[in-house]
């Protein structure tokens, strides 16, 4: 579960450090029914797709289904809680492109 909720933080963590170096709004989009998460360019391609371990789950998603990173830093506010049986972590990002794993 904990290694599950460090992946999502870092890809978070690559989306931000993407839109700050090549100047472009970079969003991670998250897609619950098949347990995946992409990093995109804001309306372009998909830059890297990853997928949660088997038995971890999306519990609750930013009601938009994703997370962007603007090319100054800043973020969307938003929290992803991953489940696995009783057991839960979430990954918060605040607007400022902070992400951190409780």
């Amino acid at each position: 579960m904990a290694g599950a909720a460090h992946d999502v933080a870092s890809a978070l963590r690559l989306a931000r450090g993407r839109a700050l170096a090549a100047g472009v709004t970079t969003e991670v989009r998250f897609d619950a029914a098949a347990r995946l998460f992409e990093t995109r360019v804001r309306g372009g391609a998909a830059l890297e797709t990853r997928r949660l371990p088997a038995g971890v789950g999306f519990a609750a998603l930013p009601a938009r289904g994703r997370l962007g990173f603007t090319a100054v830093g800043s973020a969307d506010n938003g929290t992803i809680t991953l489940a696995a049986g009783a057991s839960a972590r979430s990954v918060v990002v605040n607007q400022r492109g902070r992400v951190r794993v409780q």
